[in-house]
Parts: structure tokens; C-alpha cells; sequence
């Protein structure tokens, strides 16, 4: 198996179920109140682990209790956490997220730790990015410390992998060299300024995505097949797994974490795509993100199924 270093967040959410989100001046009393960890990058590691991945993480914490917490159970998932940095007098990035009866719902998160992550201090963790088989990384951490990352990776032979969530328009594109990046229909359309329909985009794409140093451009749409292309070679299609979703929190972070796990160990697209596919359809099927992360077994199986 291969060695994926994961750039990202680190968050310590706190869920209240409400019957209706609290007008300026209200209490309200929670129906249920739950803790989850969270963070798209500790999402993304959690599932590259899941997949039998070697995992590095690199990012961020405070000095509390929730930080302590978060690099134990880290530690419990098989995930080296030597470049997590912990930030003295600064809390654990939190989201504080209330859902109401109709499953809508408002969040207000707290950066905390996470915002405090330097290019040095990834820098730093260079003998083990050059280890690496796959960088992969998302931006909710400082944009200067994930283009550090991603600059220094592929010098010393990691393919670098970038999802591009939460969207930052300011993202140096063309400056670092991607060997993949994986965008969900949105954001498709704002990396490339139009919609992603269907594999008869491909000569355009393929022209738009060589200007942008990127090698190959995945696109998830939910239910709908995942399309690829790449800046030589036809582009691929890849049909979903057919499931009755429960909760689809975690299947973009499943996602992105299986396919970084497979394409390590087969250095093959197209069956680490297929993985990545079934993993993501999968993870809707419980509620949560990491709660939700399908075991590499787990994934084997429905392939196997699907023939």
C-alpha cells in the first residue's frame, strides 16, 4: 500500500437538533446535542486509512482537551500525526452547527487552530512528503501553507492531489503542478468558468485544464456517474453505486480519501476511481462524516457485486 500525506483541518463539531434555528435574543432547548470530529482534512485521512492507506496528516490543533482528544483517536485510526503542530493558547478548530426539524441547517466555524498552520511548518515535514507516494489536500487551512505543500511534493515524486473545498477564487492555478484534482459539479463550473455536462466536453476541458497544469480533472455529481478527464488520453466515465442515501455529509471526503488510498497503492486511474465511486456511495449511507467511512473490506465487496 501506498503512503498518503494529507494536508487539512482539524475541527471538534458541536450539533444541536433543534425543531426551529433560534431568532436574536432566544434559548431554545436542544432536542439532541452531538460531538463529532470533523475537518475536511482529517475526513479525507480518516478514509485513506479506511482503505488500508499509510497516512501522514499534516495540520493543526490547540492545546485543549479537544486537540489532545482528536490526535488519540487519530492515532487509533493507524494515522501518523508526528506533523500535526499544536497551537499554544489557541483552541482546536470547532463547527457549531444547528439542524432543524425540516434538515436544514446553520453553521458557524470557528477556524481556531486551523488557521494558523505556516508554510514552514510544513515545510518541515519534508522528509516525510518525500516519502509520500500522494499529497492530498483541500483548503480549509491557510492557502499559503497547502500551496507550500503542494510545490515541494511533486519535485521529490509525489503526485499531488488537490480538492479544491471550501472554493477559494484566489487559488494560484497554473502556478502548481496537479496531477489530480477533484471537484464536485460547482465547483467544476467555477474552476472552469462554464458547466461540466458530459464526456462531450472533453476537447474543451482538455485545452482549459492543460493551461491550469492540471493532468487529470475529476468530477463527482452525486447520483450522477463521475466524469474525468485528462490533458492526454480519452476521458473516463464512472457509474455510481445505486444506494437510498441516509445522509451524503461524508461522501465527497470519502471520496477523495479512497481514490488518494487506491491510486497510491495501483498507481492505476481507473480502478482507483472505481474504488473512490463505491466508497462515496457508500458513506451516504450512514449519518456523518468519519462515522460514515466505509472499511476497505466494505468497498471490495460492493465492487466485487457490481462486477
Amino acid at each position: 500500500m501506498g503512503n498518503v500525506v494529507v494536508i487539512g483541518s482539524l475541527n471538534y463539531d458541536c450539533i444541536a437538533l433543534v425543531d426551529e434555528f433560534p431568532r436574536p435574543g432566544n434559548t431554545l432547548m436542544a432536542k439532541d446535542l452531538l460531538f463529532r470530529l470533523g475537518g475536511k482534512g482529517a475526513n479525507q485521512a480518516v478514509a485513506a486509512a479506511a482503505q488500508g492507506g499509510n497516512v501522514f496528516m499534516i495540520g493543526s490543533v490547540g492545546d485543549d482537551g479537544a486537540g489532545d482528544a482528536y490526535k488519540q483517536y487519530l492515532e487509533r485510526r493507524n494515522i501518523r500525526i508526528d506533523g500535526l503542530v499544536t497551537r499554544e493558547g489557541v483552541a482546536t478548530g470547532t463547527a457549531m452547527i444547528c439542524v432543524n426539524s425540516r434538515a436544514e441547517n446553520t453553521i458557524v466555524v470557528g477556524l481556531g487552530a486551523n488557521g494558523t498552520l505556516t508554510p514552514a511548518e510544513v515545510e518541515e515535514q519534508q522528509q516525510y512528503i518525500a516519502m509520500g507516494t500522494i499529497m492530498l489536500a483541500q483548503l480549509e487551512v491557510p492557502l499559503d501553507a497547502v500551496v507550500a505543500g503542494l510545490k515541494m511534493a511533486r519535485p521529490m515524486g509525489t503526485a499531488t492531489c488537490l480538492n479544491p473545498s471550501p472554493w477559494r477564487s484566489d487559488f494560484p492555478w497554473g502556478e502548481v503542478e496537479l496531477d489530480f484534482v477533484i471537484v464536485n459539479e460547482h465547483e467544476a463550473r467555477q474552476l472552469l468558468g462554464k458547466p461540466v455536462l458530459s464526456l462531450n466536453d472533453a476537447e474543451w476541458i482538455h485545452d482549459k485544464i492543460r493551461d491550469m497544469n492540471i493532468h487529470a480533472l475529476i468530477v463527482t455529481r452525486g447520483a450522477h456517474s463521475t466524469l474525468t478527464f485528462t490533458d492526454s488520453g480519452p476521458p473516463l466515465e464512472i457509474p455510481v453505486m445505486v444506494v437510498e442515501a441516509v445522509d451524503t455529509v461524508g461522501a465527497g471526503d470519502s471520496f477523495s480519501g479512497a481514490f488518494a488510498a487506491r491510486w497510491s497503492e495501483l498507481r492505476a486511474l481507473e480502478p482507483a476511481l472505481r474504488a473512490a465511486s463505491v466508497a462515496g456511495s457508500l458513506a451516504t449511507l450512514k449519518a456523518g462524516a468519519q462515522e460514515a467511512t466505509p472499511t476497505r473490506e466494505e468497498v471490495d465487496e460492493a465492487l466485487t457485486g457490481l462486477g
